[in-house]
């Protein structure tokens, strides 16, 4: 697979739309993953996970959404 930024091997790809990255051109952000039961409002426990430093393409501009 090839670099979406330069045509060098990648070593990565976005987690967000899926595009690869080379070494020189990963970048981070953040990466949210939820998931709801019914009665979730009620629940004391974590319903989503959060990673911080994802792999990111820097080419794509992923928005979060809240969902019902």
């Amino acid at each position: 697979m090839k670099c979406i930024h330069c045509e060098e091997e990648a070593r990565a790809v976005c987690k967000f739309c899926g595009h690869a990255v080379c070494k020189e051109h990963i970048q981070q952000g953040r990466f949210v993953s939820g998931y709801t039961t019914p009665g979730h409002w009620l629940s004391r426990t974590a319903n989503a996970v959060s990673v911080d430093d994802a792999v990111w393409c820097g080419l794509c501009h992923p928005e979060y959404q809240i969902t019902s």
